[in-house]
């Protein structure tokens, strides 16, 4: 079985992009410059199994067509020279997936993926596929998951999960959001090629991507690199009518993280 090679670090950072396309462009480049300028020495982890095309050229941001993770992580490397970039082709599959996983497979367990002290960014456009990394990182004893979407139009929200010392300082979604529980979708990577494919792209907004990118770079920032609470670890927004709302996530009668 492929493992990724677990980066020792002591003041750098490994931070796990989990989906290339709509917000993940964005935020790539913005962690990427995140991680060089205030975390040399760090790496950022792609991963994508989905291939760019065309058409995504409208909300999405890359130069050259292929593997998303390849893509943005040659990208990257030639703009940024302190930070390692490492692209994992793969699609995240959970513990109970009964196909054949091995180094030619094209799909990686969450638990192979995620390591102590991580912080994971869980964007793709998918709730079977973000359950699988939150319900990995439950086994951890201290991780940082950040995940965020929006719908067709000018509305989107983002979630942080995180544990210290293994307990929840924030709730693990599932306990807020019933499509957590039972996602109404399947998971990509659980696909054939031939059912991905059936798939339809969606219509989602730049805009919108955008700002989704930006709220999460906004919450690394504080929680992160300021190392603050993480109390209102849920915050959605419309930009048609330029308006936030964040919501308190800890765990009843749990103290806020300091």
């Amino acid at each position: 079985m492929m493992k990724v090679d677990h980066i020792i670090m002591t003041e750098q950072k490994r931070f796990i992009l989990v989906g290339a396309g709509g917000i993940g462009t964005w935020l790539a480049a913005g962690l990427a410059r995140m991680l060089e300028f205030k975390y040399p020495g760090s790496a950022l982890i792609i991963v994508d199994g989905d291939n760019y095309e065309e058409k995504n050229k409208e909300r999405q941001s890359f130069t050259q067509m292929g593997n998303k993770a390849i893509a943005t992580a040659n990208e990257l490397t030639q703009q940024f020279k302190k930070t390692m970039f490492i692209p994992v082709p793969k699609w995240v599959v959970g513990d109970d997936f009964k196909g054949v996983i091995d180094d030619e497979s094209p799909k990686i367990p969450a638990s192979q993926l995620i390591a102590e002290g991580d912080v994971v960014f869980a964007v793709v456009d998918n709730f079977a596929a973000r359950k699988i990394i939150f319900d990995a990182a439950a086994n951890l004893n201290n991780v940082d998951v950040f995940t965020g979407g929006n719908d067709d139009a000018l509305f989107g929200s983002i979630y942080h999960y995180q544990r210290r010392h293994g307990a929840d300082v924030t709730d693990h979604p599932v306990n807020t959001h019933p499509e957590y529980d039972n996602p109404p979708d399947k998971n990509p990577g659980e696909l054939s090629c031939q059912d991905r494919a059936k798939i339809e792209g969606g219509t989602q907004l730049l805009a919108t991507n955008m700002a989704v990118a930006a709220f999460l770079l906004g919450r690394v920032q504080k929680t992160i690199v300021s190392n603050q609470s993480p109390d209102e670890a849920e915050i959605y927004f419309d930009l048609g009518i330029g308006k936030s709302e964040p919501y308190d996530r800890r765990p009843v009668n749990q103290p806020a993280y300091s």
